[in-house]
């Protein structure tokens, strides 16, 4: 069972023709034909009817579309979970100096927004000492400062 054939098939409803859907799906229409044919082989059903020079939906394809819309939901939902998952998001509470902060962390900064747009950050400008109990205490992510080393 190929998916995508239920994607056609949505598409040759909401869209109204096999045309349409072909240019909205950016395949050929003999592709959405294949597929809308493979569909009515595998269900033993026919799911158009030529009216005219339109083709309509008959009684039991209007029967599938309710299922059809949500499968295709599951699906969309499905890609928006894997999206999440793919870029990250949250907060990031960074802990600096002061002289880190107002002269080298503005350009990493920069890059990091660019490169993760969806996390938060949470800036502090604190003394080493500071920086390490907040790191100990789990109050921030990340601490960056200077050492004399």
């Amino acid at each position: 069972m190929d998916l995508r054939r239920f994607i056609t098939l949505k598409t040759v409803v909401e869209e109204g023709s096999f045309l349409r859907a072909s240019q909205k799906l950016c395949c050929t229409q003999s592709t959405v034909t294949f597929h809308i044919q493979q569909l009515e082989r595998e269900f033993s059903l026919q799911l158009f009817e030529k009216i005219g020079r339109r083709m309509c939906l008959t009684n039991e394809g209007k029967k599938l579309m309710p299922h059809i819309h949500e499968l295709t939901r599951v699906m969309e939902s499905i890609r928006e979970a894997a999206r999440q998952d793919a870029e990250p998001g949250g907060e990031l509470r960074v802990a600096t100096g002061e002289t880190l902060l107002a002269y080298k962390m503005p350009q990493v900064l920069q890059r990091f927004k660019l490169r993760a747009p969806n996390v938060r950050l949470s800036l502090q400008s604190l003394n080493c000492y500071v920086i390490r109990d907040a790191l100990l205490n789990d109050e921030v992510d990340l601490g960056v400062f200077l050492s004399r080393r």
